[in-house]
């Protein structure tokens, strides 16, 4: 009685490896097509807004340039009134007045700059992320292929459909493992005759062989 219930005991072991195996398996999945949504939800948000982003990094380009045209102008005409100072004190005063014009179109230029780079960026991120939708389908192939997705918002649907159903299989096989579990335990508290309940599989079946292996003569007696 004793010899079949640990080898039962056993199985039931393995039987939990494999359960936590699959479950480990589902829940990498799982992490898998929350990242593929979040990454195509990230590209849907991206297109829509982009004609508005445009709209605004080109008015901060388009007022950064005209600013800029205007300190020029302004600093044109302090190197003018440098030029045509009547004595020393109106060509020092000229000068400070070219200097801050300078000072100003260096921070009008500094502005373009900022806002040439911010529009460039936006065109590449306009050609890069869209282009990220391909290894958003295949990897959303791999996890299942039967109903591939096709752009980010099928991509979104697809991976609310495939949550619920990992979600389902996931507790339907931790609801596997807790019946194994109460088994295992049972099995367990049996042979070493005192409860184990609390305790893991494996920790069940460690405590079940430990007594078999320290008390061989009681467990033949009790067989």
């Amino acid at each position: 009685m004793d010899d079949r219930a640990l080898s039962e005991l056993r199985d039931l072991a393995r039987w939990d490896s494999e359960l936590a195996e699959r479950a480990a398996e589902l829940r990498r999945l799982d992490d898998e097509v929350a990242a593929i949504r979040s990454a195509a939800e990230a590209v849907g948000a991206f297109v829509a807004g982009l004609p508005e982003e445009e709209g605004r990094r080109g008015a901060e380009l388009g007022a950064a340039a005209i600013e800029l045209g205007e300190r020029r102008a302004q600093l044109a005409q302090t190197e003018q009134d440098v030029v045509g100072a009547a004595d020393d004190e109106a060509r020092a005063l000229a000068e400070r007045a070219r200097a801050r014009a300078a000072d100003h179109v260096a921070v009008a230029q500094a502005r373009v700059d900022r806002a040439e780079a911010a529009a460039n960026d936006l065109r590449r991120d306009a050609e890069r992320v869209p282009a990220e939708l391909p290894s958003l389908v295949e990897r959303a192939t791999r996890v299942e292929s039967s109903t591939p997705p096709t752009d980010e918002s099928s991509l979104v649907e697809w991976a609310s459909h495939a949550h619920a159903e990992l979600f389902v299989a996931a507790r339907q096989i931790d609801a596997q493992r807790e019946c194994v579990i109460r088994e295992a335990n049972e099995l367990a508290s049996m042979l070493i005759g005192e409860a184990t309940y609390g305790a893991t599989v494996a920790q069940a079946l460690a405590r079940a062989e430990a007594h078999w292996v320290s008390a061989p003569g009681q467990v033949s007696e009790s067989r």
